[in-house]
């Protein structure tokens, strides 16, 4: 049963994260069947990095409130308010054979048009996400398995407005509260992840910085995604796999003016 509350069509079951996820806040003295809605819509204050939906802010109605404060700074979005679309996919089957430390590299830009478009896009739930993979079918213990075991332990790294956190378990956020509105001026490191034995050495960083820009007037991110190889006993490594490192975005595309377009993506460096 939808709420049948609507925002000029919409019925808020479309714009509000239902059913509620963690615990209720105080009635908003609208109901739905005798039910205040606080009890069907995630309290904005409740999400959470493991309920996926930290930092899911809808723009301000300016039509429904409860006691003067707009309903989208008491509840969450609905998933379905966002857009994910993939900035690019940089792949390389280049094989390397490691008899020595080999340091491979993606960076890249990520473009706002201007300081007030990039703050606007992180409030209202935007996201930067980072994946990557070693594809291929492997012995087991090889490197080439380690690397895509290692890969696949860290899930998806996201960079949302105060911080960043990945959805595996594997490697450690070095910095989780430096985010897309969160940015110093050199690199920080948000993340590392480390193969395991015998090819602990191994290491993928992913870091960020504002470009050297003034705080407050950022609107290009760049990210830097370093993969370093690092030979295990006296038999160089070859790695025969198709190495991928995926961006990805999400912006906020729903019902409530004003939607968030997606930013641009440019390429600085890949020679994975």
């Amino acid at each position: 049963m939808t709420a049948n509350i609507q925002y000029k069509g919409t019925d808020i079951d479309n714009i509000y994260e239902t059913p509620r996820l963690g615990a209720a806040r105080a009635n908003s003295n609208y109901q739905v069947s005798g039910v205040d809605i606080s009890n069907r819509f995630t309290d904005l204050a409740a999400v959470s990095i493991p309920n996926g939906n930290i930092a899911t802010r809808i723009p301000p109605t300016g039509i429904l409130t409860s006691s003067g404060t707009d309903l989208s700074s008491l509840y969450a979005g609905n998933p379905g308010q966002y857009s994910i679309t993939t900035l690019t996919t940089q792949s390389s089957s280049t094989l390397r054979t490691v008899g020595a430390t080999q340091t491979l590299t993606h960076q890249f830009t990520v473009n706002f048009p201007n300081a007030a478009a990039l703050t606007n896009y992180f409030t209202y739930g935007g996201r930067i996400l980072i994946t990557a993979a070693n594809s291929g079918s492997f012995a087991g213990g090889s490197a080439d398995a380690n690397l895509q075991a290692m890969f696949a332990s860290m899930g998806t790294l996201v960079i949302y407005d105060q911080g960043v956190y990945r959805t595996g378990a594997g490697g450690v956020v070095n910095n989780p509260t430096q985010g897309g509105q969160v940015i110093g001026a050199g690199f920080a490191t948000l993340f590392t992840l480390t193969d395991g034995s015998p090819y602990s050495s191994s290491n993928y960083v992913v870091s960020m910085s504002g470009t050297g820009q003034n705080a407050g007037s950022v609107f290009v991110l760049t990210f830097s995604c370093v993969l370093t190889l690092v030979q295990s006993g006296a038999t160089p490594d070859t790695y025969s796999g198709t190495r991928t490192s995926t961006v990805q975005q999400r912006n906020y595309s729903g019902a409530v003016t004003p939607t968030q377009a997606a930013p641009t993506y440019s390429t600085t460096t890949f020679n994975w």
